[in-house]
């Protein structure tokens, strides 16, 4: 049985997560991996919801870069008010490769930055 978080943020686990629930930094991260793995449009409910930055996979290097970083962007500050993004990075080389979105809790001055890797495949 779950039982509810005595926390303000949180969510249900993923099924391989070997926890219930995650709260807090793992909570925001856990929003933001659901942002970026959803392409806009394929959320009935919420047909704005998600990212647009799948659109630049194939795309030259010189696009696909300042493409994907804006659509990063735009789509983490659009829906999770809570993370603040620093910097947005890729390492690999095509077909295989990691984004890393670089973020800060946004109501801490201060904070940690912390990171989310996105594996980026080719179509």
């Amino acid at each position: 049985m779950t039982t509810t978080p005595r926390t303000r943020h949180w969510q249900l686990a993923p099924a391989d997560a070997g926890v219930d629930v995650v709260s807090g930094v793992d909570d925001i991260n856990l929003c933001i991996l659901n942002i970026l793995g959803t392409r806009k449009g394929t959320d009935v409910t919420r047909p704005t919801f998600g990212s647009n930055h799948l659109d630049y996979i194939d795309t030259p290097e010189d696009v696909f870069v300042p493409g994907v970083t804006r659509e990063v962007i735009l789509a983490i500050q659009t829906w999770e008010k809570r993370a603040v993004i620093e910097q947005v990075t890729f390492s690999g080389h095509a077909p295989d490769i990691t984004m890393t979105v670089h973020w800060r809790v946004a109501d801490e001055v201060a904070g940690e930055i912390y990171r989310t890797d996105i594996g980026l495949v080719s179509k």
